[in-house]
């Protein structure tokens, strides 16, 4: 996957260690984040080496690789079911539930004299509108981040 001169220029440049072998990565969404999934990659391909006779690096990889998808679709499963019960739930249910977590202080708190701010959110919606337009927000915000993990990371090799 090769990147044009525009492309390569929002990118930042991070060599990373992982098991024992160095790797140059490049990533627009910064050092940080490659630095901490070559980390945690690292990490568990010393785990399950630790845990297995073989020392094949590309067995240990494939054994990494299916780990950590099979912890992010327990994740995506956990998050798209807790979507669906708040969907799923009578308005006033939903209020219930939302509500469930409040302390004391923050209901203290709401009962100060509402500011235009809080007027301006509180203003009756029909909750057909509200939930559609949360619903719409939320189905958008997931397919923006799927989109922006997708092509984050790239590799370039150093053995060529």
């Amino acid at each position: 996957m090769a990147m044009n001169e525009k492309e390569l220029a929002l990118t930042e440049r991070v060599e990373v260690e992982i098991f024992n072998k160095a790797y140059v990565l490049r990533s627009a969404g910064g050092s940080a984040r490659i630095l901490e999934a070559a980390r945690i990659v690292d990490e568990r391909m010393r785990q399950i080496s630790s845990q297995i006779t073989t020392h094949d690096v590309v067995k240990i990889a494939v054994l990494t690789a299916l780990n950590l998808a099979d912890e992010m679709r327990d994740v995506k499963n956990y998050y798209e079911e807790e979507i669906r019960k708040i969907f799923s739930q009578t308005p006033g249910e939903q209020e219930e539930s939302l509500n469930e977590g409040e302390s004391a202080e923050k209901k203290q708190e709401d009962e100060r004299p509402q500011s235009w701010f809080d007027n301006f959110f509180d203003s009756d919606v029909p909750v057909k509108d509200r939930s559609e337009r949360l619903s719409s927000k939320i189905s958008a915000k997931l397919q923006s981040l799927r989109m922006a993990n997708q092509e984050n990371i790239s590799l370039e090799s150093e053995e060529e």
